[in-house]
């Protein structure tokens, strides 16, 4: 006799089964013949069966990453001719870390007369910019202010001790050249093809070396920003949304080519605002590293040849002169009516409020060339041409 433990089977179990078998034969047929009238509909319309890939089959979902027919990366819906990490690994042995090391007084004050040597800390950190294979390399003015030693460390931990070729605080760009064989100089791209809303890359190092080799990602929020710089000069600057922070300076902006369109600078970063960063272009930038590179200085930049200062509407007032720059001395031969006493109060039809003002005007002028001065003298307005002279023989 059959033993059970629990409730004893009803002699009805084998029809149910049965029953759920005859089921399951009539779904097979209807599924079977459902795909024999697909197919024959398909092949009197001249169609092909649609292919399904294993990963289809299996569930399994394909990556963010595809290749297109195009040879093209697509991600998440864009197309991009080389992959971010393959920009990103283009790009990175080509940015290095700048350490700048300053002079600091010894707890014993007699320690260094007494040693002979000179104490160096570590003041600040910062990124640059390999540009030649020769070992020059790109950074920001700040970067490298007031320092006594500069040392590159480069992507493979090598370090080298740097010489300062050059150093343009107008414009808060510097130009180093280390000692070094088989450096990955940067590609220089086009910022005239960079467009709004492209995507970009800031490598560098937030925070120093301790996370060297950081790479952001962004877009282009913005072309053609202009930025005033501490020298007084205003540059035009892409705004990025890629994140530049402290450590950042000096460091690369690049298209997804992985070709350098702009310098990164922190010091210039909108503070309380989040995703607004700035880099200099590399079309502005190009000019003044070229000038570092072969005289050390910036060439070629013009001057009005008069000294003096700028005064508000409070002494204005008071002395019954017009808001602008107060002329003490005139010492360009060439400075047309204007003398000592008069305000200048317009360049080329450009109200004067700073000297930013004039030096923003000048930038955009070479040595030799005509402007239109509008000055304030004995109670009315005068004007005049002044040729500019050079910069590089004469001083404001």
């Amino acid at each position: 006799m059959d033993k059970f433990y629990g409730a004893k089977p009803s002699g009805g179990a084998g029809k149910k089964v049965l029953t759920v078998l005859l089921v399951l034969a009539m779904v097979a047929v209807v599924a079977f013949s459902s795909i024999g009238i697909y197919k024959l509909i398909a092949e009197r319309n001249g169609q092909n069966e649609p292919e399904i890939s294993s990963e289809q089959l299996s569930g399994e979902q394909q990556s963010d990453e595809t290749k297109t027919n195009e040879g093209t990366i697509k991600i998440s819906g864009y197309d991009f001719d080389i992959a971010p990490s393959q920009v990103a690994a283009k790009v990175i042995p080509s940015v290095v870390c700048i350490q700048n090391y300053q002079q600091t007084q010894s707890r014993y004050p007699f320690a260094q007369t007494l040693s002979g040597d000179k104490q160096l800390t570590l003041a600040a950190e910062g990124s640059g910019i390999i540009y030649t294979e020769e070992g020059y390399i790109i950074t920001n003015a700040h970067v490298v202010a007031d320092s006594s030693l500069l040392k590159v460390v480069l992507d493979n931990d090598e370090i080298y001790e740097a010489t300062l070729v050059g150093v343009d605080e107008d414009t808060d760009l510097a130009l180093l050249k280390i000692e070094a064989d088989d450096l990955t100089p940067i590609e220089i791209g086009n910022y005239s093809e960079l467009a709004i809303g492209d995507f970009v890359m800031a490598v560098g190092n937030p925070g120093g070396l301790e996370f060297s080799s950081s790479v952001t990602f962004g877009i282009v929020s913005a072309k053609d920003r202009p930025l005033d710089i501490d020298g007084g000069y205003t540059m035009n600057t892409i705004q990025t949304d890629a994140a530049i922070n402290p450590g950042n300076s000096g460091g690369a902006l690049v298209n997804m080519d992985g070709q350098l369109v702009g310098i990164n600078s922190a010091k210039y970063v909108a503070t309380g605002y989040e995703g607004l960063g700035f880099s200099i272009t590399i079309d502005e930038a190009l000019p003044i590293i070229e000038d570092l590179k072969e005289y050390g200085e910036v060439k070629g930049r013009s001057r009005l040849g008069v000294s003096g200062m700028m005064i508000d509407s409070l002494v204005a007032n008071r002395y019954g002169l017009k808001e602008g720059f107060y002329v003490n001395e005139v010492t360009n031969a060439n400075a047309g009516t204007l003398v000592a006493g008069d305000v200048i109060t317009a360049i080329d039809g450009t109200a004067i409020a700073s000297e930013s003002d004039i030096k923003n005007i000048l930038q955009k002028k070479e040595a030799g060339s005509t402007v239109n001065i509008q000055y304030w003298r004995n109670g009315g307005y005068q004007e005049t041409e002044l040729s500019l002279i050079s910069a590089d023989t004469q001083t404001d």
